[in-house]
């Protein structure tokens, strides 16, 4: 009988004793296939969200204004226990404040937040802590922009002048890899592998794990929305903190590819194959590879008239200059001449007026005094027409005498303002016309520029005769594997997967009777939990080692899946709060202990049963003492009294959070 490993060394000479090899070649496959001993058990670290400041400016809501939001208020943090974001009506900013807590963590922008609360928002910064260690997610980026390669992301770490950044850059894949591998590194996850015929071997990283500290509703496994390849189970058994569960993944999924492409060679015909396809591709690049080898070019020729055109560059962006400077100019002399000519016209249109009201009143003839009533002649207005004088008061009449004159002078500065208008808006368009063919003339010169680079760079290769004969060599070596794949010999593979059977086997026994006990106790916890959360009738639950919740539930046995939609709910957050307990308890385990909780009254749930679990919520937190829950609903009076008034933010009435 075989002693139980107790370190790595012990480890490997197992599985050599097993798989009937000696512990060097065992140690050749661990190091072929990335298989490391992993057999500490882990020290749980915690999660905290610290604060969430957001600024922008909103538009087209019925609230349009500058952003500038903070929570929680001034330099406070928020910290363990139950922190709600509350608003009477929907549609208030609950969730969006959720997903962009999850789009920090994951340092993946916008994620599932709404296109347009983002095009709102120039800044998003959410801090964390772990531990005691404070970090920073920060994104920046113009208000109204919506694409997210236009932000800016930095990732940060401690306080103060003992802060650095970690990363400063666009807030694109790169960006959400340095979160990842911060996370990882500092929480000491490992990535869970896995390999199906279908698709190949797969990696699932931090962003597998995130996914099961929110729960946005009832779900097809109980941690985490990512349901293939055994990512339940890989979460379940690295939450309870599981010594070697990353070695067996590894080696789990190593065994399951190298036994499928043993399987692949041995049964495929070696003419259709994959080394068969490859040889295909290499024989079409070798061919392709000589085919433009064969094409001579003249390279000095190019080479000249490129350094030509770069010279005529220079000329022609300064005649593109000059050019667009005199557009400038005469359009802004149009212009003026344009405003000289509308001024004199309304001058000229106003003496017009002035002269025609004049002659108006002159031709007035009253029958009477407008003082004495006393009747007036009419043959005294023909004699003072005759006159040139007023009939009324006498007065000779000099006005009309003087305003032909300026009236044609008036019309003459008219006419010659538009002339200098004509004149100007015709050297204006000539100007326009030059700026075009300059401009046409540049871009040709610079798009020949292009094609003379292209030519030099697709002209001969200095190092093609040694890549042809290095294409030659390969492909005669696949003919030759091919060939000798023909014949029914013992591959590497065969034995790779003798070893690696031993090695997933050793490696599950180290854990298998551990993880029985954990997850009893996890089983029974979380029936206890969900009892109190509200699920009614549960007797006990039986968490299986192959991720199988089984309840027996008013006298009859179902599974997870079987539960309604409220009790799968209460369920998943009795299943976090459970991991969170037993790890306190055993003082091992890696669930950081933070749970967001989006909307979960939606799920069958009416304001008292709601409130309830609340309640029951913030009872197990107190006595867990170091767990956070962030939960979004919509505000009843019940709730308001569960969470504490300094750890709620509220929008009374059609108030928005921020």
């Amino acid at each position: 009988m075989t002693a139980t490993p107790t370190n790595a060394d012990d480890w490997v000479g197992t599985i050599a004793t097993k798989a009937k090899v000696s512990p060097e070649e065992v140690q050749a496959v661990l190091d072929r296939h990335g298989i490391l001993p992993q057999s500490a058990l882990p020290r749980r670290r915690q999660l905290r969200v610290a604060w969430i400041a957001l600024a922008g400016r909103k538009q087209g809501t019925d609230d349009d204004r500058d952003i500038s939001f903070r929570w929680p208020d001034g330099d406070g943090e928020m910290g363990a226990g139950l922190w709600a974001f509350l608003s009477d009506r929907n549609s208030r900013g609950k969730s969006s404040l959720l997903n962009l807590i999850q789009a920090a963590l994951r340092g993946e922008f916008p994620g599932n937040v709404k296109p347009d609360v983002w095009g709102w928002l120039s800044l998003v910064e959410v801090a964390f802590r772990i531990d005691a260690t404070l970090y920073r997610v920060r994104v920046e980026k113009d208000a109204g922009e919506v694409d997210p390669r236009m932000a800016w992301g930095t990732l940060s770490r401690g306080e103060g002048d003992a802060r650095i950044d970690l990363y400063a850059g666009p807030a694109d894949k790169l960006f959400e890899k340095a979160v990842a591998d911060n996370m990882m590194e500092e929480f000491g996850f490992g990535s869970f592998h896995a390999f199906n015929k279908a698709y190949g071997p797969r990696t699932h990283g931090w962003n597998a794990i995130a996914t099961s500290f929110f729960v946005h509703g009832p779900g097809t496994a109980v941690f985490g929305n990512v349901t293939r390849d055994g990512v339940p189970l890989r979460l379940l058994q690295m939450f309870m903190g599981l010594p070697w569960i990353t070695t067996y993944s590894a080696a789990s999924t190593a065994f399951k590819k190298v036994s499928a492409e043993g399987g692949k060679a041995s049964s495929a015909d070696p003419a259709t194959g994959r080394l068969a396809e490859r040889l295909k591709a290499t024989e079409q690049e070798l061919e392709d590879l000589r085919a433009r080898s064969a094409t001579r070019v003249d390279r000095p020729r190019l080479r000249s008239d490129l350094v030509t055109r770069d010279r005529e560059t220079m000329r022609l962006r300064a005649a593109v200059t000059l050019a667009e400077e005199r557009v400038d100019t005469l359009d802004r002399q149009a212009a003026a001449a344009q405003e000289s000519v509308a001024e004199l016209k309304r001058t000229l249109q106003q003496m017009r007026d002035e002269r025609a009201a004049g002659m108006v009143f002159r031709r007035l003839r009253p029958v009477c005094c407008p003082s004495c009533d006393n009747g007036i002649d009419a043959k005294r207005y023909d004699t003072a027409e005759g006159g040139g004088t007023c009939a009324l008061c006498g007065e000779r009449h000099v006005e009309g005498e003087e305003d032909g004159p300026r009236i044609d002078d008036l019309q003459a500065d008219v006419r010659e303002a538009e002339q200098v208008v004509a004149r100007l808006n015709a050297e204006l368009a000539a100007a326009k016309r030059h700026l075009r063919e300059a401009q046409a003339e540049r871009d040709i010169n610079q798009a020949r520029i292009g094609e003379i680079a292209a030519e030099l760079a697709a002209a001969e290769d200095p190092d093609a005769e040694f890549r042809v004969r290095a294409l030659e060599a390969q492909a005669e070596q696949l003919r030759e594997i091919i060939a000798e794949m023909a014949a029914p010999v013992k591959t590497a593979a065969a034995d790779d997967a003798s070893i690696l059977r031993q090695v997933e086997k050793v490696t599950r026994e180290l854990f298998d009777d551990l993880q029985r006990d954990v997850l009893k106790e996890v089983s029974d916890e979380v029936a206890a939990l969900s009892r109190r959360f509200g699920v009614q009738h549960v007797e006990g639950m039986d968490w299986t080692g192959n991720n199988v919740l089984n309840i027996r539930q008013g006298g009859a046995d179902l599974t997870f899946s079987d539960l309604s939609p409220g009790e799968n709910l209460r369920v998943r957050i009795a299943a976090a709060l459970a991991v969170v307990a037993v790890a306190r308890r055993r003082r091992f385990g890696r669930y950081p202990g933070m749970l967001v909780l989006d909307s979960p009254r939606s799920q069958e749930m009416n304001d008292d049963d709601f409130a309830a679990l609340m309640a029951s919520v913030q009872e197990v937190i107190n006595e867990t003492g170091d767990t956070q829950v962030i939960v979004g609903a919509a505000t009843k009076p019940s709730l308001l009294g569960v969470v504490p008034g300094r750890q709620t933010l509220h929008a009374e009435g059609g108030r928005f959070l921020f």
